[in-house]
């Protein structure tokens, strides 16, 4: 069951962290995007090692991809970002 929330929480926060990302990128700062790539690229592997393991836990990381990218649209819209 923990591999389950740590997936769903993996690649919901990789799709979140991907608003900071595109900010950064779209405001011509490498250094900080690059940073969240860095990040980004982190907690999804911790997603990708889990699934790779276990095809099931296929389902919380798209739960968690839609998830998050909903958060993250409307983190931005609410920001400003």
């Amino acid at each position: 069951m923990i591999d389950w929330v740590v997936t769903f929480s993996a690649l919901f926060f990789t799709d979140v962290f991907y608003v900071f990302y595109l900010k950064y990128v779209e405001k011509n700062k490498p250094f900080w995007a690059s940073i969240w790539a860095v990040i980004i690229f982190l907690v999804a592997s911790v997603a990708f090692i889990n699934y790779v393991e276990d095809h099931w836990l296929l389902i919380p990381a798209g739960a968690g991809a839609f998830a998050g990218t909903y958060v993250g649209m409307i983190i931005r819209k609410k920001h400003g970002l």
